[in-house]
Order: structure tokens, then sequence, then C-alpha cells
């Protein structure tokens, strides 16, 4: 028996004799295209495996990331405007009706395509993809709005050639709270920036990891316990496993191609996922158009667990639904959204459903 049934079997009889479990909900954000801009609500409903379209909230172009504060119903969306990008707040209600505008900033250069909380929820850091720029701004904690005038986080040394810049493509603060890093494309690094949660005070960049030359690092996850770190690499294909050390660097353990042996074709990492027990990591393929999994050891090695096709076109992002037991993959080119059965073992059952919408981008739960 597979194990989505039993989990939903037994969180029904645990809501008692009359009650049902609420159909997830999720926001997601799209490039504008079609006629179609902003945000769709969807709900998704586990017995059957498919999404149902809500409402559409159009205050934002771009809508390429979102960050969603439940406790708070905070939303922070960028707008990924490639001349001058925007960052926006927003105050989702209780019953996900409505979205009322909290103010907008400039992101301080161009394409903002990552957002990040400081652990206190008190700074919003925002990657820019072009500008060679990571603002990180103050947040109002009586409004949730977004303070003008951020501190501008810059890299220390030039680009790689191909780059005339940096490209900033991820940012979050270390589990401890006590550092920000950021993914920078065009530098091939892992930057550091050592951070006082007292003050909000940000000191010079330091080289954590440099990758390389032309590996294009993306995105990165930090393992749930918080002994290693992983990144993938857009241009290369690759997952570097690294060992956090106390001074903030990070120190490679192994680099694994996120590609099956023979794929001769074009393709660029996207997005990777570790999930809660720390024992599995996925990542997504774009070109080869395919979830990579692989199994994380006790030493932070990866073991290659399962590649799947993710059955449309450019999976540029997906969300891991640990709740349900799903995994949902967002085409960008393909215009639609996949749904996969995340087994017990870690691997990946294709469901064959999917749900049609323009450039979908990112998924975010508001909602169960």
């Amino acid at each position: 028996m597979k194990l989505i049934p039993t989990l939903m079997l037994a969180a029904a009889l645990a809501l008692g004799a009359g009650q049902a479990l609420a159909d997830p909900q999720f926001l997601v954000g799209t490039y504008s295209a079609d006629g179609h801009k902003g945000m769709t609500l969807l709900k998704f409903a586990p017995a059957t495996d498919r999404f149902t379209a809500v409402r559409t909230f159009a205050d934002v172009e771009n809508a390429s990331f979102a960050l969603y504060d439940a406790k708070t119903g905070r939303l922070y969306v960028t707008d990924e405007i490639e001349a001058a990008g925007q960052v926006g707040a927003y105050r989702l209600s209780k019953d996900l009706k409505t979205l009322a505008p909290l103010g907008v900033q400039p992101s301080e250069a161009g394409a903002p395509c990552y957002l990040a909380l400081s652990p206190d929820k008190t700074r919003l850091a925002v990657a820019n993809y072009f500008g060679d720029v990571v603002a990180v701004f103050a947040i109002d904690p009586k409004t949730g709005a977004i303070r003008p005038g951020p501190q501008v986080l810059h890299a220390a040394g030039e680009p790689q050639a191909a780059f005339k810049a940096g490209h900033a493509h991820w940012v979050q603060w270390s589990p401890e709270g006590d550092r920000i890093y950021v993914s920078d494309l065009g530098h091939d690094e892992i930057r550091s920036y050592a951070y006082d949660a007292r003050t909000g005070a940000i000191g010079a960049p330091t080289t954590a990891a440099a990758l390389p030359k032309g590996a294009g690092p993306r995105h990165l996850a930090f393992h749930p316990k918080g002994r290693y770190a992983y990144v993938v690499a857009e241009l290369a294909n690759t997952v570097t496993a690294f060992r956090r050390e106390a001074d903030g660097t990070l120190t490679a353990l192994q680099t694994v191609s996120t590609l099956p042996a023979g794929f001769t074709g074009k393709s660029q990492a996207a997005h990777l996922v570790i999930n809660a027990a720390g024992d599995t990591l996925y990542m997504s393929n774009r070109g080869h158009n395919s979830i990579a999994s692989f199994r994380i050891g006790a030493d932070g090695r990866l073991t290659p667990l399962q590649t799947i096709a993710t059955g449309g076109d450019w999976p540029r992002f997906f969300l891991l639904d640990a709740p349900d037991q799903r995994l949902f993959v967002a085409h960008q080119r393909s215009n639609d959204i996949v749904v996969f059965h995340l087994e017990a073992d870690g691997t990946l059952t294709a469901t064959g459903k999917r749900f049609e919408m323009s450039r979908p981008v990112m998924i975010v739960p508001v909602g169960r």
C-alpha cells in the first residue's frame, strides 16, 4: 500500500467523525503573458490530485518569487522587471479573499529573483540578478511594510570573463542568523557577510566558497541539521555538497552531475530542496526537463536516487508539499503545473495530473 492513502486516512480519523481535511491552497506567481499577470490562488484536492483556480491577484507584473508569513498574513513579492525591479509587501486576509498593499520599494537593481526574511523577521533581503546588488531592507514591525533606504551589498572582486557584472541569484541568512549568504552566478562564488541581529549591521563580503569558473551557482540549500550546505550550479549542471565551517566558509566535499550519463543536449540546473528529514535532496533540470533526487548520507555526501521526467517544459521551480506527500512542478514554457506523489522511500511517482496556466514560476502555500 502506498504511503499517501494511509496518511490521509490517519489524518481524517484524527480530526474526528463528520470532519474533513481542508484542501490546501497555494499562490502561484507568473511572468506576464497572454493577458495574464500577477498571482493566482489555487485550491488542491489531494483525493483527486487536481488544482482549481479560485481567484487572481493582478497586483504584480512579474511575480517570480514570494514569501508568506502565515502568522501575520504578510506576503512579500518580487516584481522581476529587468530595467528597474521592485519588491512589494501585502497583507493576505485570513479568508484568502483580499490582498491589501502595504507599499512597494525599488529593489535597487534589475530582475529581483529571490527573497529571504531574517530569522527575527525584521529584515528582508532581495537578490537582484542584474546590477551586482543584494538589497537588505528593514521591515516596519507594526505594519509589515518595507522601509526605504536599504543596505546595498556588492561583491568584492571582478566577475568571471563571461559576465560584465555579478548575478546574485539567491540570498539567505545562516541557520544561526549570524551571516547572510549570497549565491552569485556572475562571480562563481558563494559570498558571506557577517550580520549583527541586534543592530542590523552587515559586514564586508568574504568568499565562503569559490566554484569552478563558468559553473554558475544558482541556489543553495542548508541541511536541516545545519552541518552541510548544497549548491546547484546552473551552467555546469552540478550539485556540490559543502561542509559548513565555524568561520562561515564552506568546504567542498563532493560534486555530482545533475544529468544522466550520456545526455548531450542543452540543460540548465534550476532549483533544489532538501526534505525535512534531511535524507533526500531534489533538484530540477531545465532542458532535460527532469527532477533528479539524491540520498544524503550521514557524512553529507550524495548518492543518486532517481531521475524522473517532469512531463513539461522548463521546470524553473517546484514545491515539496510534505503534509500531502506531493511534489508540484511549475513549468515556465509549457504553461502548466504537474503533480507527483512522494513515496515513502523518497522517490517520485508521476500522477499524469496537470493544471494549465500561463507561465507559472513560483508556488507558495498559504492555507489549509
